[in-house]
């Protein structure tokens, strides 16, 4: 299966919306497509399946429920947010993430955190430098990214680790979807699989049958 993020998605993202985008994967694959980037409830699994997608990933959704490990006071956060933006200042791509002070503390010394960063990524991964450097030259080839994203790359694990595991959100970053502004509850993920499906069947219910 390929997993298909359109630009309301957390974390990565692109421009292009995902009922743009899903359409034209699902009519260029002949393999199941799974749907992701903006959907939260069962009317977006509807709309996924009549797309052609095969069913749906809901990644901020599934992090807002009481299952998920992300500590309690960064969930408080999320829950409070009603909007997302888009940065380049994390690893040199576009992230979409929540709008904190550290975000915006990102325009500032981006090189030389992005080099500090590094090293603890070497620690955390158990890489040597040599490994590091060659799995850095890949990336600059496969992904036609400059030296200078390459550095950044480290950003990305090691800001994450410490607000979604560590719980530091004023030293790293929360990524999400734009759904965060929807989202007001946290539901055990039995309860939120349970209610996705009544939703999905009381929207199907609604459309006129043939």
């Amino acid at each position: 299966a390929v997993i298909v993020q359109g630009g309301e998605g957390g974390g990565h993202t692109g421009p292009l919306a995902t009922t743009l985008l899903l359409p034209q994967v699902v009519d260029a694959v002949d393999i199941p497509v799974i749907a992701a980037g903006g959907f939260f409830d069962g009317r977006g699994l509807v709309a996924a399946l009549a797309y052609g997608a095969c069913g749906i990933a809901m990644g901020t959704r599934f992090l807002l429920t009481s299952d998920s490990p992300v500590p309690g006071e960064v969930k408080k956060l999320y829950l409070a947010a009603r909007e997302t933006v888009v940065t380049t200042k994390v690893d040199g791509v576009p992230h979409r993430v929540l709008p904190t002070p550290f975000v915006a503390s990102l325009e500032r010394s981006r090189l030389v955190r992005a080099v500090a960063n590094g090293v603890r990524f070497r620690r955390l991964s158990g890489l040597s430098w040599a490994e590091l450097i060659r799995e850095g030259r890949r990336m600059r080839r496969g992904r036609e990214l400059t030296w200078a994203q390459v550095l950044q790359a480290a950003n990305t694990p090691v800001l994450l680790r410490a607000a979604m595991v560590d719980g530091r959100a004023d030293l790293g970053v929360l990524a999400s979807g734009q759904v965060v502004g929807v989202i007001g509850d946290l539901p055990s993920c039995r309860e939120l699989i349970d209610r996705v499906m009544a939703e999905a069947e009381t929207a199907l219910a609604r459309l006129p049958s043939r």
